[in-house]
């Protein structure tokens, strides 16, 4: 956020509906996944505006229909709320990750670029959870059209070390001021030297296509599950980055059966979070070494687990 109103002269950034980018003041204002993540801290600092985010599942529209009402409501946004002159930035998760693991259908990544482009706002794709081989690709923006100005990254890029970073086109970087921004520890020595032997392992023991065959694994085993247990009510994904919500018939969320859920699964030592709004999403983030073997035991235990919490 320093570097887009530092380069772009404009105060204000555009979120959408389900993000989470952190947990320090200004970070707090711009996620919304939850409530307990702000709840007591008000008031947050402004200049924040909030977009839809396309979440077909919750929505019941087509996805065509679900990108062209969230596409409209932004260019709505701009018009009503914050103006295009004063707008710094769009930031996005590329996959929703405490929001629900919501995978956007192709067009708006595509959109988001287009009206960025339209009116000189930048684009940043936070890929703090997507990045580093996560969805079968080192950044999840690769599986949209539409690249973006500025990447944020941590997590995975340092195997849990603690390293994060930005990267933005050289003409953005060099707009900075020197000495407006930096950190005790920037540039730590041992987490660098981290990353470099987790992006080394990434390519030469192949996982980023090691994400992409377990993640296909995973997504067929829980759609056999959704099958059996219509509570399932919708799998999504992309590489190791899945979301099986549980709903009721109605699609009301389905919270009280995931505890039971993913508690069962704890009793057959296989440990699941939860994520969305309403903590009725289970994720599965596996590391990218998972083997087939250990994706076939996760599957049995939480068929198992779903079994007896629905019985």
């Amino acid at each position: 956020m320093k570097l887009a109103r530092h380069a772009t002269g404009r105060p204000n950034v555009i979120v959408f509906q389900g993000s989470f980018h952190g947990r320090t003041a200004l970070t707090m204002a711009l996620t919304t996944s939850k409530t307990v993540y702000r709840a007591g801290y008000q008031p947050l600092p402004p200049g924040v505006f909030v977009a839809p985010y396309p979440y077909v599942y919750r929505y019941g529209w087509s996805p065509e229909e679900t990108v062209s009402f969230c596409l409209r409501e932004l260019e709505f946004l701009l018009e009503t709320q914050t103006a295009p002159w004063e707008t710094a930035a769009m930031l996005v998760e590329p996959v929703l990750g405490e929001g629900g693991y919501v995978v956007p259908p192709r067009g708006f990544i595509k959109g988001l670029r287009r009206i960025c482009d339209e009116h000189g706002i930048l684009l940043i794709a936070d890929e703090i959870q997507s990045g580093f081989g996560r969805t079968g690709r080192w950044f999840g923006i690769e599986h949209f059209d539409g690249a973006p100005d500025v990447v944020t990254m941590a997590k995975g890029l340092a195997s849990g070390l603690p390293l994060s970073g930005i990267a933005a086109r050289r003409e953005l970087m060099e707009r900075w001021i020197a000495g407006s921004h930096g950190g005790t520890y920037g540039g730590n020595a041992v987490a660098c030297a981290a990353a470099v032997a987790t992006i080394r392992t990434i390519r030469e023991e192949g996982l980023l296509e090691n994400a992409q065959r377990m993640g296909a694994r995973i997504m067929d085993g829980l759609r056999a599950l959704q099958a059996e247990f219509p509570v399932i009510g919708d799998v999504r994904g992309l590489g190791l980055m899945i979301g099986a919500e549980f709903t009721a018939p109605d699609r009301t969320p389905a919270t009280g059966l995931v505890k039971a859920v993913v508690n069962g699964c704890l009793k057959r030592r296989l440990m699941l979070l939860t994520c969305g709004p309403w903590g009725n999403t289970i994720r599965w983030i596996p590391p990218l070494v998972v083997t087939q073997e250990q994706v076939e035991e996760a599957l049995a235990a939480f068929k198992g687990a779903l079994a007896e919490a629905v019985a």
